[in-house]
């Protein structure tokens, strides 16, 4: 099982509070040696490297691979509807987080959707 860790907080909130309220439904990764495929099971970690006595939560839980596509950052960047599906409040604060489109556009990411078991 690919294991997959989240570190982020937004306006919206910490991820893992977003995943646990079922509102952050995906995750933009730099594409992996091993790709995670549609179907496969996830184990999602809050700081995963961080000793589990300082943070509030260490394993967020399983989840099921849904959906995983190839896109570059300028084909997101300016999406509200893909910013809330990957836990921020708009585009604007995507691109806060990831950088400048015109600067990083090319850039590829693979976009894993997934559902929390």
């Amino acid at each position: 099982m690919p294991a997959i860790s989240f570190s982020g907080e937004t306006s919206r909130g910490s991820f893992w509070q977003q995943i646990l309220d079922r509102a952050k439904t995906q995750t933009c990764r730099t594409p992996r040696k091993r790709a995670i495929k549609q179907g496969d099971k996830l184990i999602l970690y809050w700081k995963q490297r961080v000793p589990a006595t300082f943070k509030p939560i260490h394993r967020i839980g399983i989840a099921t691979c849904v959906k995983v596509e190839r896109k570059k950052y300028k084909e997101f960047a300016y999406d509200n509807v893909f910013a809330r599906r990957d836990g921020f409040e708009d585009s604007n604060e995507l691109r806060e987080w990831f950088g400048d489109a015109e600067d990083f556009g090319n850039e590829e990411y693979d976009v894993i959707s997934f559902t929390l078991l």
